[in-house]
């Protein structure tokens, strides 16, 4: 509940305050209890003085003045008066009667007294800047209380008031000592006291700004523990060297381990061997704060293994976090799609009969070897091979016995190529082509040769054939350089040339 103005100002005046102020002016309305609590009774003390002493008028006035004192502590605790009007006029007149009392003073030091008493009162009560006029209006009066003549005794020596030359001007160094330095204390206080109250609205403002950011933090652990809790992925959190700290619901349920099993076990214990093998663990890279995304298969607690999607980072000066995203099925469909990519891809390139390379995976390979033998300047040769009389043979024995023939052929061919660059392809109907980059003429004469003669050693009976009582074949060749001026279409016709040659030249030899 809020307090009524009666009841703060009470606590106000009646309580001892701790808390920093928040300007300079509240803090003279406070020190107005101080003045109450002191002048009230020096005010009655000095009243019964004077009136003892046969001062009725001065004493009215100072008893006068310290129930104006208590009245304006009433007038402040009830409410009904400005606090900064009864505090002006309070300390305006115990300023008053401290002039007064000045003023008044006379060979019992009382001059003195009040004289010096006067700063200190003012300062502190109006502050470095009031006070500075207060003090000011004193010195004048002063002034013209000790330099205004009114006795003269001797020729060279002149009174006043009693007061020596030497006297005032003693008083008046001495005075202006004490006003300097009440105005310096009271300037450091003041200065001192706002820049108390600059820190402290600062601090109450870094205070606020904490707790917003506090209250802000609290709402985003919140929200992110409930993602942490209701997330389809599976998240792990694990320490610089692997060892499992936390995981949430779902990756427990992804491996199906319970919870006092899983944690305190170490991470690459359920990582799949060849896994490691392949990419060994990333625990430098994610303690650097790079962002790790690869693939994983983590053991189950049924024994298999679980293609999981990983992506970890880290959070904290000893913590990383891992998630997990089940991929298996995905994983089924690339690898079906894998297999039928590679028989597609062995349909494209791939003789279907003969298990060699096709036509259109030979032209593919003779565009690159040509670019590669332009670069290096060499040779580039080429044979092309047709069975003999194999339209006979068909019709004697059959396309089975046909396409069983082309496969003895085409694997007889195959198995005489060495190296990773040569390659032999199904050219045609009963055609085969030979293609070997970086050999010569008399190179390609040979390998020919070889294919020849080891066909024919196959034995392949063709009773049709007007050459040999077994199948054999024709190989016609070509070899070139390959030049700017020349294509890849010449070389096959200078092979193809060569291979009717062979032909007309009786067959079963190579041209």
């Amino acid at each position: 509940m809020r307090q009524r103005p009666v009841e703060k100002r009470r606590r106000f005046f009646f309580t001892r305050n701790s808390q920093p102020l928040a300007v300079d002016e509240e803090s003279r309305f406070r020190q107005f209890r101080l003045i109450v609590c002191i002048g009230f009774p020096v005010c009655l003390l000095f009243g019964g003085y004077n009136w003892s002493v046969d001062r009725p008028m001065l004493a009215l006035a100072v008893i006068a003045t310290g129930f104006a004192l208590l009245s304006g502590w009433w007038a402040m605790v009830s409410g009904y008066f400005s606090q900064k009007l009864v505090y002006r006029l309070t300390v305006t007149l115990f300023s008053s009667l401290l002039l007064y009392l000045v003023s008044i003073g006379g060979s019992d030091n009382s001059l003195i007294l009040w004289l010096y008493l006067f700063p200190l009162v003012t300062f502190y009560m109006f502050g470095p800047r009031e006070g500075l006029a207060w003090t000011g209006l004193l010195v004048v009066m002063l002034l013209l209380f000790l330099f205004v003549p009114i006795v003269v005794s001797q020729p060279w020596t002149t009174q006043w008031r009693g007061y020596s030359l030497i006297f005032a001007v003693r008083l008046l160094v001495t005075f202006s000592f004490v006003a300097i330095v009440a105005y310096s204390y009271e300037k450091s206080r003041s200065r001192s006291q706002h820049q108390l109250v600059e820190k402290n609205g600062k601090l109450l403002v870094e205070i606020a700004e904490r707790e917003r950011i506090e209250g802000s933090l609290r709402e985003s652990e919140e929200r992110y523990r409930a993602i942490y809790l209701q997330a389809t992925e599976g998240i792990m959190l694990i320490d610089f060297h692997g060892g499992i700290v936390e995981c949430n619901p779902q990756m427990l349920r992804m491996l199906a381990y319970p919870e006092e099993e899983l944690l305190g076990r170490n991470l690459f214990a359920l990582i799949h061997p060849d896994d490691l093998r392949q990419i060994p663990p990333q625990i430098d890279r994610l303690r650097r704060g790079e962002t790790v995304v690869l693939e994983r298969r983590l053991r189950t607690a049924s024994g298999s293994y679980l293609h999981c999607e990983l992506s970890g980072n880290r959070i904290s000066s000893s913590l990383i976090i891992l998630l997990y995203r089940d991929i298996s099925a995905r994983k089924e469909v690339e690898v079906a799609m894998e297999e039928a990519n590679a028989a597609l891809e062995r349909l494209a390139h791939i003789d279907g009969l003969t298990g060699v390379a096709n036509r259109r995976s030979f032209d593919r390979r003779l565009e690159v070897e040509w670019q590669r033998m332009a670069r290096e300047g060499k040779m580039i040769g080429l044979l092309l091979g047709d069975i003999d009389y194999f339209k006979q043979y068909n019709d004697i024995y059959g396309h089975q016995a046909g396409d069983d023939c082309l496969k003895k052929i085409a694997a007889t061919l195959a198995s005489l190529v060495q190296r990773p660059a040569d390659l032999v392809a199904r050219y045609g109907g009963e055609e085969f082509v030979i293609l070997v980059p970086d050999t010569d003429l008399v190179g390609c004469r040979q390998i020919a040769e070889r294919m020849r003669q080891r066909v024919e050693s196959l034995a392949i009976a063709h009773s049709g054939s007007q050459v040999s009582g077994v199948v054999t074949v024709s190989f016609g060749i070509g070899a070139m350089k390959p030049e700017n001026q020349l294509s890849r279409e010449t070389l096959v016709g200078m092979a193809d040339k060569a291979l009717y040659a062979a032909k007309q030249s009786g067959r079963n030899r190579v041209c």
